[in-house]
This record gives C-alpha cells, sequence and structure tokens, in this order.
C-alpha cells in the first residue's frame, strides 16, 4: 500500500514538472486549434472530470454504505463457526450480524468520521495493528433511538419500552445516566438477543448473587442454565400511568412463574389466589438466591421491609401476646397469612394443635364460672378412718375456671343467691373479641367500662330497638321521683316532688324523652317536665293537680284579692295565658266541686265568660 502511495506522488510530482515550463507553449496551441477541436478537447476534459467525480463518488459510496469497505480490516465470523483468535476489544474478528440487523450498513449504526478513519487507515498501513488500535467504542443510545424510538421500529419500541424490565431499567434513579441500549443487548458485538449472560455482563448482576441456593433447585441449577426470564417475567406489560415501584414489583416471581415448575399440589391444596394477602407474588417472601431452606422464607416477614413495623401493632406487643410477637407463623398460617381477628377461640385452638406445648387461654364464660363457683357440689367420700363430718382440708377450687374462693365451704352458699352474671360471652359470642378486649400496649384488661361500654353497642340505634327487650316491665312500672322547679315572681323558686309514671306515656315513643346519644338519660327539658308540659297553664287543664298546696292558698287569702291584679306578682307573660275556667276556679273552691257541674263559675258570680272575666286579672284590664 505504502508502495502505492509513493508511485502515484513520483507520478505527480513529474507531470508538474514537465507541465510548468511548457504551459505557455500549450495554451498558444490550443488557441491555434480550430473550434471544432477546441470543443472536442473540452469534451474529454469533462468527461474525464466526470469519471474522476463518479470514481469518487463510487469510493463514497462504497466506503459510506458498502460492508465489503469494512471487510478489509474487519472479519465477520458467522454464528457457530470457531473463533480464530479471541475478541481482544479491538475488534478485528467481528461476528456477523444476525436476525433484522443482517440488512443494515455497517454506518447505520457506525458513523464514518473521515478523519478518524484516515488515521486509522495511516496506522493500518503502518503496520501499528492489533491490540495497538484503539478499542471501538460502544454504539451510543442516540444512534439505536434513530429506528426504534424516532424510525420504522418505533411501534414495536413503545411496547418494548412499556415491559417491566426496560422501565425498571430505564426510569430507575440510581442507573439514570449509566445504562445503554447495549449495556444489555451486547453481550459481545453484533449479538443483541439477551440471553443469561446478559445480567451480569456489565457487572450489574454478580453470578454469586444470581446463583441458586434453595434446597433442589441449586442442584437444578448447578445441572443447566435457568435463563433468569424463567423467574423474573421481564417482558411483562405495565400499564403506561403504573409507577416505577409497579414495574419493579412485576419482575418479582408470581404463581404463574413459580407453578410453571412447581405445581405444589400438597402444601397448596387448599390456597386460594384470589384471597391471597400477597396478591400471589411467591417472591415477596421466597428468594431462592439467598434462601437455603423454605423454612428461612419467615424471617422475610419483617426484613423485606413489608412487615418491618410489626411493633407499632399494640396487638403484638400486648402482655398477653409480647412473647408470641416475633413468631410469625404461629398464628398467621403461611399462604393465607390474615387472621381473623374476631375469631380468638378459633385461633388459639389452630395454635394449640400446631404446637401442643403452648396452653394459650381456653374460651371462658363468666356465667359459667360464677355457676361452678357457688354452686352446691358433691364432697367426696371420706377417706378410711377420716371422720365424715371433718372440714374438707382441699383447697377451695372450684372445677373449671372459677377462681379459688376464700371463706366457707364449697358449696355452702345456695343456689338462689347467685349474683347476676353481668356479661354472658354465649350471648355475645357472634362480636368480635377485640370489640371490648383490645388491650393497650403493654396492658390488659377491657376497652371500655360498664355501664357505658355496654350502652355504646346496645343503644347504638334506638329508634329501632325494643327496650323492653332489655329492661324488664316491673323496672317500668315503679313512679320515678321527679324535682319540678316552679317560679314565680318576687318569689324564690319552689321545688316539689313530682311522680313520673312511665304507664301514662305508653302513647309515646322511648326516644321521644330518651335523646341522649349512648347513655339514653332524659335531658333537663324532660327532667322538669316542660319539654312537654311547658304551656300548663292553657285553658282545661287540671289547676288543682299543682297548685293545691297551703303555700299557694296562704298568699291569696283575705285581704287580698285573688280574683284580680294577678300580675301585682305574677308575671304578665304567665298572667296573659290564664283563662278563669271552672278547672281554674276549683283550684281553691274545691268544695264546690260539684255545685252546678259542667257550668263556668264566671256566667254566674261575674255574669260575664270565662274569657271576659280574664281582662280582669290584670291591674291595667276592667273591673
Amino acid at each position: 500500500m505504502w508502495g502505492g502511495v509513493i508511485l502515484a506522488l513520483a507520478v505527480l510530482f513529474l507531470l508538474i514538472r514537465w507541465y510548468r515550463p511548457r504551459r505557455a507553449a500549450i495554451a498558444a496551441w490550443l488557441r491555434s486549434r480550430s473550434t471544432g477541436m477546441q470543443a472536442a478537447l473540452a469534451a474529454a476534459v469533462l468527461l474525464l472530470v466526470l469519471g474522476v467525480a463518479g470514481a469518487g463518488y463510487g469510493g463514497y459510496r462504497f466506503v459510506e454504505t458498502d460492508n465489503r469497505f469494512c471487510n478489509g480490516c474487519h472479519i465477520f465470523v458467522p454464528s457457530g463457526q470457531a473463533w480464530v483468535l479471541p475478541d481482544t476489544g479491538s475488534y478485528t474478528l467481528v461476528p456477523k450480524l444476525e436476525g433484522k440487523h443482517d440488512t443494515l450498513s455497517c454506518h447505520t449504526c457506525h458513523p464514518l468520521k473521515p478523519t478518524k478513519e484516515a488515521v486509522k487507515l495511516v496506522l493500518w498501513m503502518s503496520g501499528v495493528r492489533g491490540d495497538s488500535i484503539p478499542a471501538h467504542a460502544k454504539v451510543p443510545r442516540e444512534i439505536c433511538e434513530q429506528c426504534h424510538v424516532r424510525g420504522a421500529a418505533r411501534e414495536t419500541w413503545e411496547a418494548i419500552a412499556a415491559t417491566a424490565g426496560h422501565r425498571t431499567h430505564l426510569e430507575s434513579d440510581s442507573l439514570a445516566g449509566k445504562v445503554e441500549c447495549l449495556t444489555c443487548h451486547a453481550r459481545t458485538a453484533h449479538r443483541f438477543p439477551p440471553a443469561n449472560e446478559t445480567c451480569g455482563q456489565s457487572g450489574c448482576h454478580q453470578a454469586s448473587d444470581t446463583r441458586i441456593v434453595l434446597g433442589k433447585m441449586a442442584a437444578a441449577d448447578q445441572a443447566s442454565t435457568f435463563h433468569c426470564q424463567a423467574c423474573h417475567n421481564f417482558i411483562a406489560t405495565v400499564p403506561r400511568l403504573a409507577t416505577h415501584d409497579s414495574a419493579v414489583a412485576t419482575l418479582r416471581p408470581a404463581l404463574q412463574q413459580c407453578f410453571a415448575c412447581h405445581e405444589m399440589k400438597e402444601r397448596l391444596r387448599d390456597f386460594d389466589a384470589a384471597r391471597d394477602p400477597h396478591g400471589g407474588t411467591c417472591g415477596m417472601c421466597h428468594n431462592p438466591h439467598v434462601q437455603r431452606t423454605p423454612a428461612e422464607a419467615t424471617a422475610s416477614c419483617t426484613t423485606a421491609r413489608c412487615h418491618a413495623d410489626w411493633r407499632s401493632e399494640p396487638f403484638h406487643v400486648g402482655r398477653e401476646h409480647r412473647k408470641a410477637g416475633p413468631q410469625c407463623l404461629l398464628c398467621h398460617t403461611p399462604h393465607a397469612a390474615q387472621v381473623d381477628a374476631s375469631d380468638c377461640t378459633g385461633c388459639h385452638e389452630r395454635v394449640r394443635q400446631r404446637q401442643p406445648h403452648l396452653a394459650p387461654p381456653l374460651p371462658f364464660d363468666t356465667l359459667k364460672a360464677l355457676r361452678q363457683s357457688l354452686a352446691p357440689s358433691r364432697a367426696p367420700p371420706p377417706a378410711l378412718g377420716q371422720d365424715a363430718s371433718a372440714p374438707d382440708p382441699r383447697p377451695q377450687k372450684p372445677k373449671g375456671d372459677g377462681p379459688p374462693l376464700p371463706g366457707p365451704k364449697l358449696g355452702s352458699a345456695p343456689v338462689a343467691s347467685l349474683p347476676p352474671d353481668t356479661f354472658p360471652h354465649d350471648t355475645h359470642r357472634k362480636l368480635a373479641c377485640l370489640t371490648c378486649h383490645l388491650a393497650p400496649r403493654g396492658e390488659g384488661g377491657l376497652t371500655f367500662q360498664p355501664p357505658r361500654g355496654c350502652q355504646i353497642c346496645h343503644h347504638q340505634a334506638p329508634a329501632r330497638s325494643e327496650c323492653g327487650s332489655c329492661h324488664a316491665p316491673f323496672e317500668l312500672e315503679s313512679p320515678v321521683a321527679v324535682q319540678v322547679g316552679i317560679r314565680v315572681r318576687g318569689h324564690e323558686t319552689r321545688v316539689r316532688p313530682v311522680e313520673f309514671l312511665h304507664d301514662r306515656h305508653t302513647t309515646l315513643a322511648c326516644v321521644t324523652c330518651h335523646t341522649t346519644p349512648v347513655t339514653l338519660a332524659p335531658p333537663d327539658s324532660v327532667l322538669a317536665c316542660q319539654a312537654c308540659h311547658e304551656d300548663h297553664h292553657a285553658s282545661g287543664r287540671h289547676c288543682a293537680a299543682c297548685h293545691k298546696t297551703d303555700a299557694i292558698a296562704t298568699p291569696h287569702q283575705r285581704p287580698a284579692d285573688a280574683h284580680t291584679a294577678c300580675d301585682a306578682c305574677h308575671s304578665p307573660d304567665r298572667v296573659s295565658r290564664l283563662v278563669p275556667t271552672r278547672s281554674f276556679c276549683l283550684t281553691c273552691h274545691d268544695q264546690a266541686q260539684d255545685h252546678y257541674a259542667p257550668r263556668e263559675c264566671t256566667a254566674c258570680h261575674f255574669l260575664r265568660t270565662p274569657d271576659e272575666f280574664r281582662r280582669t286579672l290584670t291591674r291595667g284590664g276592667e273591673r
């Protein structure tokens, strides 16, 4: 090659040296030729220039688009053919393009830069080759995007970009600017389909981290090569609006991947994927790259950042369960991790079956315990030589759940004296135990105090409740003493007892008077009877029912005129509502109860109707 270059330069030098002293004579000779000859010579020169230009353009096209130009330096090795030399990074030996890329020109992905290529050509001609030639840079991401994002393959790329694997690697903040297309899609030059080696070829996923060590899977992994996608669905589609975290979660092995190899017909006989609290994602708990036994998956409950806050649940750290708190599987069955918080007795029974050495509490009923503790029981027959009348030396511990009893011998209390049980558990079996027994952190006991705690449930819908189902009839028969305060202007408020009878108010609903939330206690207006009987001075009222007392009769005795100017003592508003009907007059003249009944008193004694006489009750009225 260098000889050809030197020969070309020598010929060019001789031509220039021959032409320079003869240029004037050559120019004069051309001017002396005929027009036809000059045109012929010009055409010949033009054809020569065009030939040179065509040869140059052809050479440019050959260099730019014809892969045979690249064959001058690179040897393309077909797939399956043995390599003559190892791939040193200088790419003297290059795998042949395969798949849809085999129709592309080399410079489609490797743009030609004349200056750099000229330097490489000079170095090649000078014998500086092999490892001395700088390694070719990887194709930048922008070159791939010319076709796959903005070109003919755009629609295909949109589907590919929506896959879980691509979104996880391209949208991750920690990998921004570090992951290019060829980071994963170039196991070696011109080999784009991803393989198992792809995940670890750039030092991303080391073999020590991806090796399977779990049980029989470890032996299978050593005997054959598992493809990463066998468990991690790299091409699973993720919705466009889904977050990056959702894409990462999609890469975790789910039922479809795991059940392809593990049928689990025996272990998961009753497994219901629809009710799985982990959404059927096996990889949330099982990591075959780290766990060597299935039992090690238990530790992942708290170490996988899923349930690391388990101590924030008071139930786990309360006095009754703090010892069992770290033992997740004691209560939470694998593959069905949710626990019915309302089924305390059922949970205790299942724990007793799985761990016989544990003794969780048995179902307890206070009524049963009281009856077993206080009811008469048969004393055992006296031992040989023992006096039958001697006291029983056994500790006072009844059978069953009852506590030890101090005092008299067991069975001395009669059945009739049993105290009423305030909370029968059997009656409330339909309720969750945690309704009442959700203990605060580090403490036990009830979460409510009776009676308000009971009223919260039993008074929650009083408008629809049957009060008689809880309140016995005899509770409502006895009169209820109510203190009613009466105030007259110029006098202190006088309080007098009034008997409230429920049977006289049977036409009213209970919640008409019992309106206080939860307790259903009557408000002050009801206790003072004014909520319903505020206008008790209206016409037709039986005044003597309340006002026939010495405290009322004494101020109205003579010389006081009880028939006129009532507003001298009473408020004008109160007096304005008084009508002197027969019932009004009988407050003082009760001896005239049968006197011309039922005629009005004012018709004869004042020659006026009650409404006409009403005006005399005020000082400004007419006498």
